[in-house]
Formats: structure tokens, C-alpha cells, sequence
């Protein structure tokens, strides 16, 4: 009977571990890229720095502050490439998407690209001119952060035309 026991509890045990790893696959597989040119960001244009940088502030969501000011640089660096931004009330120039048509011929590159940790992170990075940070909870659960960030704009492009995103 203890036997019988064990190796139903083994079972048991192997088919939650199975179980749980076809989940993780199922998230991977769904979890391409979360925003594109349908995505509305609401950005707002604080200045055009130097070299090609613009200064946006736009909020992002997570379940910890980090994650929604790591949501937010994605953000920044997608509205940059799929929407552009808008002229700023201070006399901030628009600046025009990137990319004019994300087709699947370059949804891997992009879904890589955005990937968590990614390349995306090297062309965004917090301001120091426009450092203000407000952070709420949205929910029990969920941080929203509005943050102003530096996004190299130029360097993007230039990155897209490079990798044939752009003509």
C-alpha cells in the first residue's frame, strides 16, 4: 500500500513539473512583443536634446517600481520606432516614427530585439534633465510610474536602417 502510495504521489509530482513547463513554453510563444503602432503610449515631448536625443515622459506599469520604469523604456523606445512623438508644449520638435511597416518579415528581429534585457535598453535610459519620477499604485498589485527618459532617437534609426527595417 506505501508503495502504491509513493509512486502515485511520483506521478503526480512529474505531471505538475510537466505541466508547469508547457505553461512557461505557452507564455513564451504568446509573449512575442507586446507593443507595436496600434499601441496608444502617450508621450510627451520635453525637449530634443543633443545628438539626436529626445527627452520624453511616458508611464509605464509592473508589479514592482523597477518593472514599470523598465515597461516605460520599452515603451519609449516602441513609440519611438512605431508612432514617433508628438511636439511638445515647450516648443519640442515632433519627431516621426522610425518604422513605417512592422511586417513579419522583421517580427523576429524586433521580438528579439524588445526581448527582456534587450538591445532596446541601449538606446533609452533615464534623465538626468528630467528625472522627475511619480509613482502610484494602480492597482494592489500593479506600480505606474510617469518618468521622464533620454531616448537616442538618431542611433535607433540608424540601427533600423542598418537592419533593413528602414529604407
Amino acid at each position: 500500500m506505501r508503495k502504491s502510495i509513493k509512486i502515485l504521489m511520483m506521478a503526480l509530482a512529474a505531471m505538475l513539473i510537466a505541466g508547469g513547463a508547457s505553461s512557461v513554453n505557452a507564455k513564451e510563444k504568446k509573449a512575442k512583443f507586446k507593443y507595436n503602432s496600434t499601441t496608444e503610449y502617450n508621450a510627451e515631448s520635453l525637449a530634443k536634446g543633443d545628438a539626436g536625443i529626445n527627452i520624453v515622459r511616458l508611464d509605464g506599469r509592473g508589479e514592482t517600481e523597477e518593472a514599470a520604469i523598465e515597461d516605460a523604456k520599452m515603451k519609449a523606445v516602441a513609440c519611438a520606432l512605431f508612432c514617433g512623438f508628438p511636439s511638445g508644449a515647450n516648443g519640442a520638435e515632433a519627431a516621426p516614427a522610425i518604422i513605417e511597416d512592422a511586417s513579419a518579415d522583421n517580427s523576429d528581429f524586433l521580438a528579439n530585439f524588445f526581448k527582456p534585457g534587450g538591445d532596446y535598453l541601449k538606446y533609452v535610459k533615464v534623465s538626468k534633465l528630467a528625472n522627475s519620477k511619480s509613482v502610484s499604485k494602480a492597482t494592489t498589485k500593479t506600480f505606474k510610474v510617469a518618468i521622464g527618459l533620454d531616448v537616442s532617437y538618431n542611433d535607433l534609426k540608424d540601427l533600423m536602417k542598418k537592419n533593413g527595417l528602414v529604407k
